[in-house]
């Protein structure tokens, strides 16, 4: 939820006071009153045009989500650092796969490599297991980070209207190092839920046991 602008009156008397110093060069109080009410409306209007600050304020914490985090062995503390910390991942995610549907080279880099589901894996694996925030450190405060002023920058250059060949083999430098920064990204992402997928296949070993242990002594 936005929070609501203030109306800054003292730069609205300053600008008054400006005004009217202005207008008093004219030896005139009544012109020296005018400027100064006009300078003062002026700043009021700019004042009514700011755009509103963005709230700082998380929202509610859902009570099932406090004990989940509480389950996992997290404090009050780290519970508000790890749902900053996620809320300000979050709005980076978004912002890059909407760099990647602007941009017709960022759209290819995630049709070749995933990118953006892959982003959103690691996330919601990360939601799963809050505790091991330390150890997903390298993609939330580097990879991601870096990814998205990478593309930024790769989206502003692209849309220049005059290019040189400087310029292209400038883009395809930064293409090539996205690229690599996905698959670096998908590794690390894979070694995060290994061991869900060794818990995994140790139960579905276990359930072909109960199932078919002939078949089950088979195959090991």
């Amino acid at each position: 939820m936005a929070t609501s602008k203030r109306i800054r009156i003292w730069r609205i008397i300053l600008w008054a006071a400006m005004g009217a110093a202005i207008g008093a060069l004219s030896g005139r109080w009544v012109i020296a009153l005018s400027i100064g009410v006009v300078f003062a409306f002026a700043r009021y209007i700019g004042e009514l045009s700011r755009p509103k600050p963005k709230s700082t304020s998380l929202p509610s914490l859902d009570p099932k989500m406090a004990e989940y985090y509480a389950a996992s062995g997290l404090s009050d503390e780290e519970i508000k650092l790890f749902r900053k910390t996620m809320a300000d991942l979050a709005e980076q995610i978004r912002t890059i796969e909407a760099l990647t549907k602007e941009v017709p080279k960022l759209r290819a880099l995630t049709l070749n490599t995933d990118l953006v589901d892959l982003l959103h894996a690691y996330f919601e694996a990360l939601v799963q297991a809050p505790q091991r925030l330390t150890d997903a450190g390298t993609f939330v405060y580097q990879q991601v980070p870096n990814l998205l002023d990478l593309m930024q920058k790769y989206a502003q250059i692209t849309h220049h209207e005059v290019k040189t060949a400087d310029t292209y083999e400038t883009l395809d430098k930064a293409f090539s190092t996205m690229t690599s920064m996905a698959g670096k990204i998908k590794s690390d992402y894979q070694a995060f839920i290994k061991d869900d997928l060794d818990d995994l296949d140790s139960d579905v070993r276990l359930a072909k046991k109960h199932l078919d242990p002939d078949k089950a002594h088979e195959t090991e």
